[in-house]
């Protein structure tokens, strides 16, 4: 199970539930059970030096290095070495710790050691109890040790870990990083991006509905922030690969910190606000990055929450250079925007006028509408048939001028080094068709129109429940009824599970495998791939097997 948040409404809920008033209470915890917030112990990072931080941003801007909205600081604090323990009256202990940054925007807490003990919990929250409150159990543990929080808009956050106090030993809680932010992070009432841009619910995205899902912004090590988007692979499988720009230097070290926004858009036309950031996902692998294209591909740790509506989005790498381009972007971070070229794009080097160059890159000659800034980076461009064929590396756009940006080629990124860890094709067609084109998977409409008739189309819609313990099923698509071959693949590809021959139907249709019932041989936690087969196509699906 991924790392997910539990928003006030479900805490409220639950206690509601349980018949307990949080009358005048911290978020979670009874009046009754708690000492008032101010008699904890409090860790005051020092203010920011917002005029050298702008000299620093000026400097970043003209090197192309990745935007950064927070100063992270490092720390070293443990409920051994900070905060302050209590003993509940249920006999369970309580550790707390406030954190604050002088006239901090926004806090983000990067916690470099982690681990839950069944039956603990860590809660953090803004101390005027504003907003959200993230709330982690022992099955939110990830596989780096680490978990690092979404951003909070205060300047003070408090931690809470609670846990049986003869299980106090067996949790692992170490803060190592603590972002500071100066610049606005979803506040309306701070610098937005310019007024040119042109918000994702106006008309002009009206064309683009199913696309715009796939984009995402994100923010990484506790500092910076960029753009990229999900994309879809030949075997259809929903796997979580996300294209970003090489130049944000998302590197193995910092990966598992990365934490994708999803749907962080303005719910009206012109407003470039109100937009909400309280769905996200989890990174944790660093695929492939070439520099040249300026690609970078990364994995997020669990599939997407289906609630959140992310599609995959389709890609050509036939390398034709198309008459027109959409980019879909968070230009300073901000609320998603949709921008549009009329004109042909040029083959060049990046930043050169003239081409081809070493014919690395796309240029926009100029905008017609909207524009691309700081935070657009990664973001993708699309031809006129929805396909992703390139990212964005940089240039001089804005709405104060009608000059260009350059693209990383996905032609070029296709081959890159010719090593897997410096190419696209080994993940974005690990079935090895050659495909040079792939549409888009999934749809903004929650009742998509069926698939065109033609030849065989084979793919997976979902599997749940993802993670499983004994029984699970996965949902599959077909646009004309044919045998299907079904098989369960271990990670190194061998034939664990034959579930036999069964006749799919036009449409949905639905496999399950049923742990219970493993042959007499019952198969290790782990993860698993549903592979099918029918008139020549295939389809993977992956789950993780619990038990």
């Amino acid at each position: 199970m991924g790392i997910i948040n539990k928003m006030v409404l479900v805490i409220l809920l639950s206690f509601a539930l349980a018949g307990v008033s949080l009358a005048g209470g911290v978020h979670g915890v009874p009046a009754n059970q708690a000492a008032p917030l101010l008699t904890v112990p409090l860790t005051q990072l020092p203010s920011l030096n917002l005029e050298a931080l702008a000299e620093e941003d000026a400097w970043r801007d003209e090197e192309g290095l990745p935007d950064r909205f927070a100063v992270p600081h490092e720390v070293n604090l443990t409920p051994e070495n900070s905060g302050s323990w209590e003993t509940l009256p249920s006999g369970r202990s309580l550790w707390r710790l406030r954190i604050g940054c002088l006239d901090a925007l926004s806090l983000n807490l990067g916690f470099t050691g982690f681990r839950l003990w069944p039956g603990s919990t860590l809660k953090v929250y803004a101390s005027d109890k504003s907003g959200p409150v993230f709330e982690f159990f022992a099955d939110d543990n990830r596989s780096s040790g680490q978990l690092w929080t979404p951003v909070l808009l205060d300047d003070e956050v408090v931690i809470e870990l609670e846990v049986a106090a003869a299980n106090r030993e067996k949790v692992t809680l170490e803060l190592g990083r603590v972002g500071c932010g100066y610049r606005y992070f979803g506040q309306d009432n701070g610098e937005k991006s310019g007024l040119c841009n042109v918000d994702v619910i106006c008309s002009e995205g009206d064309d683009w509905r199913d696309d715009i899902p796939s984009i995402g912004r994100y923010i990484y090590d506790g500092g910076f922030r960029c753009t990229g988007v999900m994309v879809n692979n030949t075997a259809h499988d929903q796997r979580s690969l996300f294209l970003t720009a090489d130049h944000c230097e998302v590197t193995a070290d910092v990966v598992s910190s990365v934490i994708v926004y999803w749907n962080y858009e303005s719910p009206t036309c012109g407003q470039h606000g109100g937009g909400t950031f309280e769905e996200f996902s989890y990174c944790d692998t660093l695929l492939a990055s070439y520099a040249p294209s300026d690609f970078r591909l990364l994995e997020l740790e669990d599939n997407i929450d289906p609630a959140f509506g992310v599609t995959y989005a389709g890609w050509d790498r036939s390398g034709d250079v198309p008459n027109s381009v959409v980019g879909i972007h968070h230009p300073s971070a901000d609320e998603k925007s949709i921008s549009f070229e009329d004109d042909p794009l040029m083959i060049t080097s990046y930043l050169e006028d003239l081409g081809p160059g070493d014919s690395t890159h796309l240029q926009v000659i100029d905008w017609d509408l909207g524009t691309t800034e700081g935070g657009s980076s990664g973001s993708p461009i699309f031809d006129t048939d929805h396909r992703i064929v390139g990212q964005l590396h940089g240039g001089y756009a804005s709405c104060t001028n009608n000059r260009p940006d350059w693209y990383g080629r996905l032609f070029v990124s296709w081959e890159g080094g010719g090593t897997p860890e410096s190419r696209l094709r080994d993940y974005l067609d690990p079935t090895g068709t050659g495909a040079v084109v792939l549409n888009r998977f999934g749809s903004a409409d929650p009742d998509p129109e069926p698939l065109p008739p033609g030849e065989m189309d084979l793919y997976f819609a979902s599997v749940a429940p993802n993670p499983f313990l004994g029984f699970t099923e996965a949902t599959y698509r077909m646009n004309q009824a044919g045998t299907v071959r079904a098989r369960v693949l271990n990670i190194a590809g061998q034939v664990v599970r034959n579930l036999g021959s069964v006749e799919g139907q036009t449409g949905d249709n639905v496999l399950a495998w049923d742990g219970a019932d493993d042959e007499g041989r019952p198969l290790p936690a782990g993860l698993y791939v549903f592979y099918l087969e029918s008139a020549g196509q295939t389809a993977r699906g992956q789950v993780i097997r619990l038990r």
